[in-house]
């Protein structure tokens, strides 16, 4: 039975109005088999036609993105390369700043230890005229005081001389004074014509108070004369005493006073420039992403024709 385009069987106007190959395909049941087959493989064709256009839209996506990234990887190229020049000059005054303050720390450091040397050199030297002429001061007074026990000892021992002189002197006039009465006392008993045993007792008496008078005198002469004589030792000791004094307080000659260390030049460090900037030291120029390609149309046409084939061979059309 013929069938119209909405399924239900055609009536006898629906048949006078096909052209003669459809009214073939309709009498032979063709028809109906056909859009059995042939939707799904036009189907398949608009299914390959869509992807097709889905893998342009992508691709097409694709490379405006890496043309976007491609501008975007210059621009932050160029930075960054100069971002490393500029780097590379900063350090490099940095290394000059640097430089230039080590030389200046070791110029003021040696002025400071050039001043601080001649400054205890200065003190060195005052302290070394400050000793000697202590020393000379000292020896001074030490032979001032040497002098001095000598003309003390001289003038004690020249009293103490003298003192015994008068003593001898003293002594020699009382002998004297001695003698004289003794021989007045004898004329006046000659005088007095005494004789016998009275007289010769009158002359014992006078001699015995002769010899007693001398007696004495001749013990406080050799008394005197003995204290006399430790008088000097002492007076020696003395002067020995005051010599051993004045030796004590004699300084010790003031040696040489050791002298300042001379400052050494202080030591600049040695600082290692920033190496110059190389071409491999650069980011390199970027490069632009593969171009992405779309869908082909040799694969719609590929569906398209597997698709009649299809249709063909469902429908058996080797003998059309």
């Amino acid at each position: 039975m013929m069938m119209n385009d909405f399924g239900v069987p055609a009536n006898e106007h629906e048949m006078m109005m096909m052209k003669p190959h459809e009214k073939v395909m309709a009498e032979s049941g063709v028809e109906s088999n056909f859009w059995e087959v042939a939707l799904p493989a036009i189907g398949t064709a608009i299914g390959a036609w869509g992807q097709k256009r889905s893998a342009d839209k992508a691709a097409n996506a694709q490379n405006d993105f890496n043309k976007r990234q491609f501008e975007y990887d210059t621009i932050v190229t160029d930075r960054t390369n100069d971002k490393m020049d500029a780097d590379f000059t900063y350090a490099y005054e940095g290394y000059e700043i640097n430089k230039r303050n080590q030389e200046m720390f070791a110029q003021l450091t040696d002025k400071k230890n050039l001043r601080r040397y001649n400054y205890d050199l200065q003190i060195r030297n005052a302290q070394q005229k400050a000793q000697e002429q202590a020393y000379a001061k000292s020896e001074k007074l030490f032979n001032m005081q040497l002098g001095y026990n000598r003309q003390a000892e001289q003038d004690a021992r020249q009293r103490t001389l003298i003192k015994q002189k008068e003593i001898n002197q003293k002594t020699a006039f009382d002998n004297e004074d001695s003698l004289i009465q003794t021989i007045q006392a004898e004329g006046k008993l000659r005088a007095l014509g005494r004789s016998g045993g009275s007289s010769t007792k009158a002359y014992a008496s006078i001699a015995a108070e002769k010899g007693r008078i001398e007696s004495r005198l001749m013990e406080s002469l050799v008394s005197s004369r003995i204290n006399t004589a430790l008088t000097l030792k002492e007076i020696s000791r003395d002067r020995y005493g005051a010599d051993i004094a004045a030796f004590a307080n004699r300084m010790l000659k003031p040696g040489e006073l050791p002298m300042p260390i001379k400052p050494v030049k202080t030591p600049i460090p040695e600082l290692q420039a920033p190496r110059p900037m190389d071409e491999y030291d650069y980011l390199p120029d970027p490069i632009m992403g593969v171009k992405a390609s779309g869908g082909s149309w040799l694969g719609v046409a590929a569906s398209a024709v597997s698709g009649v084939g299809k249709v063909g061979g469902e429908l058996d059309w080797k003998g059309f």
